[in-house]
Formats: structure tokens, C-alpha cells, sequence
């Protein structure tokens, strides 16, 4: 889908008509049959703790008013509704899964927020904006299907302003030994075991996630991660696991 801008604001998702130019992903297929009740089962299958993490990166943001944010894995626009809710900014959300979108949209419009979000379809790894857009980019669950991370993370940096903050939500493994053997129970046999019921969609999830989790963390673990991030023109990366290291939030500030 390709984007305009319109009065300093970009033009929000057409409600009918998929992007043509989005190439198929991993992410389209195993997203676009769970949309509808997305943020119902996030908030299950984490305990709850989905919504919590999610304010926890939002509060690590510091934005002055009318700043613009890039919300990239926006999926239903739950961190982007979240930002505008702390922050009088405006908000565009992208995401490469067109249901998601849509899902997003109706969230939006029920909390009367289409005035401040803007949703446009694209994929993290060729985003359609120029060079420094943005005073803040955000990006949550993004990298574990993304086939570069660190071209992602170059493409993210040159969309944000010199100055400007990225921050990301993201699962991880806890270290506590045995902390981190009822996670690995829960993700390859209860939530595969759980989500049987719900749908087709859901229990591909249930099977896909403990192991994608973990092949993602043993290539990629936090300090690479954040030397990545230094890399690309972000040189203090701060980190916080949340539950233990279920969830890792990251922040830091691109170089002036």
C-alpha cells in the first residue's frame, strides 16, 4: 500500500482494498486468522500480563506534544491507542498483516482516536517514509520474523530523528533455571494444548511460538541485540525483563 501525505499527516488504511505491493510473509499468514480476537487471547496466553508490558514501554517514552511516532508491528494499534493516550502526539502504525489492520481500525474509531492514528500497511524492512520522519519509533514482537535483524533495525534507525527514541517490547527466556523450565512446559505443551480448542489459527500460534522464541534468543540474546542497536546509531541501549524475563523492553537514544 503505498502512502500520502496529507496536511503533515499520513493517509489512513483504506478499509476494503489489501496492499498489492506487500510481499506474502510468515507474519500475514499466521496473523491474519487470529485478528478478530487477538487482543483477547494475548492477554490469556500471557498470564495477563500482556496489557502491563505494554503501558511499561509506553512509560519509557519521552515525547513532547505534537512529536510524530512510528509504531511498526502495530498489529490491532494497541500501543499506538496507548500512546495517544499518555502522550498528545500523533501516531502512524504499521503493520504487513491487512486484518490486523482492520482490527486496529475499529479500536480506533471505538475510542474516537482516528483523528491522531494513522494506519498504513508495509513491511519493517523497506518503510515507506524519507530519512529522520519520525521523534520516536516503536517496534513490539517484530524481529523473530524479520529475515535480518540488523538491516531491520538500520531501517528503523533511518526513519527516526536525530534525538529521537526507539524502544521495543519482545519475549525472552528467563534465566532462572527453574523459572525457565516452566516456561519451556508452558510454551511446548500447554499453550499448544490450549489453544486446540480456540481455532485453527490459535493453535498454530500455540505450536509456532515456544520454538520460534527460542531458536530467536540463541541467535539473537539481549547483548547482541543491543550491540546492534549500537551499531546503528543508538549508543546507550537500556534493557528491563519483565516476569522474569518473559518480556524484554529496550530503549535507547539515536545520536544527534
Amino acid at each position: 500500500m503505498k502512502t500520502k501525505k496529507r496536511e503533515g499527516q499520513w493517509a489512513s488504511l483504506p478499509k476494503s482494498q489489501p496492499s498489492a505491493t506487500a510481499r506474502r510473509t510468515l507474519a500475514q499468514d499466521l496473523f491474519d486468522g487470529i485478528a478478530p480476537s487477538y487482543d483477547t487471547w494475548a492477554q490469556v496466553l500471557t498470564f495477563f500480563q500482556y496489557l502491563p508490558w505494554r503501558r511499561f514501554l509506553v512509560s519509557r517514552m519521552a515525547l513532547r506534544p505534537g512529536n510524530l511516532v512510528l509504531d511498526v508491528c502495530t498489529g490491532t494499534a494497541g500501543v499506538a491507542m496507548e500512546i495517544a493516550d499518555h502522550h498528545d502526539g500523533r501516531i502512524v502504525g504499521l503493520d504487513v498483516s491487512h486484518m490486523m489492520l482492520e482490527a486496529g481500525l475499529r479500536a480506533i474509531e471505538r475510542q474516537s482516536m482516528d483523528g491522531r492514528i494513522q494506519l498504513v500497511q508495509g513491511r519493517a524492512e523497506h518503510l515507506p517514509f524519507p530519512d529522520e520522519t519520525f521523534d520516536a519509533v516503536v517496534f513490539t514482537y517484530l524481529l523473530r520474523y524479520v529475515q535480518d535483524p540488523d538491516a531491520t533495525i538500520r531501517e528503523l534507525s533511518r526513519v527516526l530523528k536525530p534525538g529521537g527514541e526507539l524502544l521495543s517490547l519482545e519475549f525472552g527466556i528467563p534465566e532462572a533455571l527453574w523459572v525457565r523450565a516452566l516456561w519451556k512446559i508452558y510454551n511446548r505443551v500447554v499453550m499448544p494444548v490450549m489453544t486446540l480448542p480456540v481455532s485453527r489459527g490459535w493453535h498454530r500460534i500455540g505450536c509456532f511460538l515456544g520454538p520460534n522464541i527460542s531458536e530467536f534468543c540463541k541467535q539473537y540474546p539481549v547483548d547482541r541485540l543491543a550491540a546492534i542497536w549500537r551499531d546503528n546509531g543508538l549508543p546507550l541501549v537500556e534493557t528491563r525483563p519483565l516476569l522474569k524475563g518473559a518480556a524484554i523492553v529496550m530503549w535507547g537514544t539515536k545520536d544527534k
